[in-house]
């Protein structure tokens, strides 16, 4: 059997001793033992001046442990008795000796912070105090409640003088240096504004504010506390019958609720204080326009001021209400606003200024995945990685990556011009998508709009076209593969930390026709798709190069390349040349091979996709595909 001694102020203090059968165990501030006395000593280590040096003595019985307070010494008074385990006003003494059994608690002093604790192991402490809580948890039934909604706290015509002046100076001095600067974090805020008011009520004693963000459980509302404060008591939480009266369904941004005792003879109890509560208020954290929300954390839920005095009048109560509401509308201002900086400073990299601008009193839930008809643009520096493998020290694997991020900033700004979205950075490329977020009217010609961003990334970077030796002509700095169609796109990740991400067999076609142009040995492909919803638009000049199957893929589909001029690295090729690409294009589906290669044999010798063909050809001629081919090739890039 143990004895436990522990100060419900500041639960992790702790003293602990065994009680055995035949030696008794003495309790106190400073107990003493008397010369040959067989007996053991449990010193409060805690300042405690309603405990005596040598306050009672533990012995234990057959069923549990027998307390008995020691004799007071000459010209003191008696030690203060052992009370039941109750809320400090509801306190019973307890004749001696009292007997304990396993679990039960007894309090010294009336208003006393020190338990002791009847256990059979040390580690029952937690679940014994928790019944002792839970107990008192279901007597909070004796007070009153009100909403403060239906009265003007907002007057400070009630105010006195001193109360007046001293908020003022709060407000112009403390505020300021305490609240409003040195954080960067929510945490930080709560704590910051927290302390600050625990410090600016006067005339009341006890004062607790915490910041606690609340969600529907089984067993009623849960809460979290927002500001932890190892200075706090250890054993502080708001108290569960009141925050059930929060309706969390129906929020309203102007609900201040107070909770307080009627005529001093209800009170509201916790255990945590050792004293009358005289009021609580809970109060949504919000701005104050009347527009406003409940602020709600990280996780999504609204976060509430939780602040309890004691010795406190009604009228104090209520002439610091206002107060309180501007501090934490305060609060709700500077988190809205860091919020707000973040979402922009976000979007900032996905959205061009305009499209933020729209979107700046849209609802965000536009940004939510949906399934959306759209086109996606793959654009990849060409020869990035080589050259990195390449550079031959620090310096120049420095520049090279300045001059990448340059090359990545020109693409950024052209995606931008044309009412895109840069949806994702790889370290040599970006990814594009016109088509959403849809503002207004539903955008039917992202097809072109992404076409039109991809021959401006060309055409600026036509500066940094490289001549191949190998292939006999100028290449692009850049690979570009577009597709259209229905996408699942949207804002992903958690609330501080999204991005826009992109899914399905659209978006990976558009990923592979990036790669496919390189067997091309060409700066853009485009997918049917694309192809059909702008082959009409202006004098472009496009050249169907076959139909593939891209890696990874069950389906084939024909892909087309924008004919581009050679300057940009396009491969230049006329009209007519186009149409005889084409026409040998019709003889390879058809298994024709001598017809195909004949026809290809007209073209000139450096167009890379004439080459890519008529090897292709080749091969099959060689060893033919089996029954059932449809005209197809197989592609490896990924």
């Amino acid at each position: 059997m143990f004895l436990v001694a522990v100060n419900l102020e500041l639960s992790d203090k702790q003293a602990v001793a065994p009680v055995d059968t035949d030696v008794p165990v003495r309790i106190g501030r400073n107990p003493e033992a008397l010369e040959g006395e067989n007996i053991e000593l449990l010193q409060i280590p805690w300042n405690d001046r309603l405990i005596s040096r040598n306050h009672c003595e533990a012995k234990r019985t057959s069923t549990g442990i027998s307390l008995s307070r020691l004799p007071a010494l000459t010209g003191r008074s008696t030690p203060n008795a052992l009370y039941t385990a109750q809320h400090p006003i509801n306190r019973e003494a307890l004749c001696d000796p009292v007997k304990l059994q396993p679990g039960d608690i007894v309090f010294i002093g009336a208003k006393g912070e020190t338990a002791l604790v009847c256990l059979l192991a040390p580690e029952d402490l937690d679940g014994a105090l928790q019944k002792y809580r839970d107990r008192l948890e279901e007597k909070k039934d004796n007070f009153e409640s009100a909403s403060l909604t239906s009265q003007d706290y907002d007057e400070v015509a009630q105010l006195d003088e001193y109360s007046l002046r001293l908020q003022l100076k709060l407000l112009q001095k403390d505020l300021p240096e305490q609240v409003l600067t040195g954080w960067s974090e929510d945490t930080e805020l709560f704590t910051s504004a927290s302390v600050f008011l625990e410090n600016a009520l006067p005339g009341q004693r006890g004062v607790s504010c915490s910041f606690i963000g609340l969600e529907n459980s089984k067993e009623g509302v849960a809460h979290k506390i927002l500001n932890p404060d190892p200075n706090a008591r250890a054993d502080f939480r708001p108290s569960r019958t009141l925050l059930s009266r929060i309706d969390l369904d129906n929020l309203r941004a102007s609900d201040i609720h107070i909770w307080s005792m009627k005529e001093h003879k209800r009170v509201f109890e916790a255990e945590s204080l050792g004293e009358q509560v005289d009021w609580v208020i809970i109060m949504p954290v919000s701005r104050p326009d009347d527009a406003a929300q409940v602020y709600r954390d990280k996780d999504g839920h609204p976060v509430f001021a939780y602040l309890e005095t004691r010795q406190a009048t009604e009228v104090a109560a209520t002439s610091f209400v206002p107060f309180i509401r501007l501090v934490t509308s305060i609060v709700a201002s500077l988190l809205s606003a860091r919020a707000e900086q973040k979402m922009q400073d976000q979007m900032a990299a996905y959205f061009s200024p305009g499209l933020r601008r729209l979107m700046q009193n849209q609802d965000q839930s536009m940004l939510e995945p949906a399934m959306v008809d759209c086109t996606v643009m793959f654009a990849d520096r060409r020869g990035h990685s080589r050259m990195l493998e390449l550079a031959k020290s620090d310096d120049e694997i420095l520049d090279r990556l300045d001059e990448n991020q340059r090359v990545v900033g020109l693409i950024t700004e052209e995606i931008f011009r044309s009412s895109g979205v840069v949806t994702d950075f790889a370290g040599d490329g970006a990814l594009g998508l016109w088509g959403w977020p849809n503002i207004g009217v539903a955008d039917h010609n992202h097809a072109l709009e992404a076409v039109e961003a991809a021959e401006a990334i060309l055409h600026r970077l036509a500066d940094r076209v490289v001549y191949e030796e190998e292939l006999g002509r100028h290449m692009s700095a850049v690979r570009i593969g577009i597709s259209t169609g229905r996408i699942a796109v949207g804002r992903t990740g958690p609330s501080q930390q999204w991005h826009i991400s992109v899914f399905g067999s659209v978006a990976n076609l558009g990923a592979r026709l990036e790669r496919i142009a390189k067997e091309f040995h060409i700066p853009m492909l485009i997918s049917d798709d694309t192809w059909k919803r702008i082959r009409g638009e202006r004098d472009r000049r496009f050249r169907k190069l076959c139909v593939i199957r891209p890696a990874g893929f069950e389906e084939s589909y024909p892909i087309h390349e924008l004919v581009l001029p050679t300057e940009v690295g396009g491969s230049g090729i006329s009209e007519e040349n186009a149409a005889i690409y084409e026409s040998a294009l019709e003889h390879f589906i058809s298994r024709n091979w001598d017809a195909t290669i004949d026809t290809l044999e007209t073209l000139p010798e450096n167009d890379p996709p004439t080459n890519w063909l008529k090897n292709n050809a080749l091969s099959f001629r060689r060893s033919p595909p089996p029954h059932g081919w449809s005209g197809e090739v197989q592609s490896l890039s990924k």
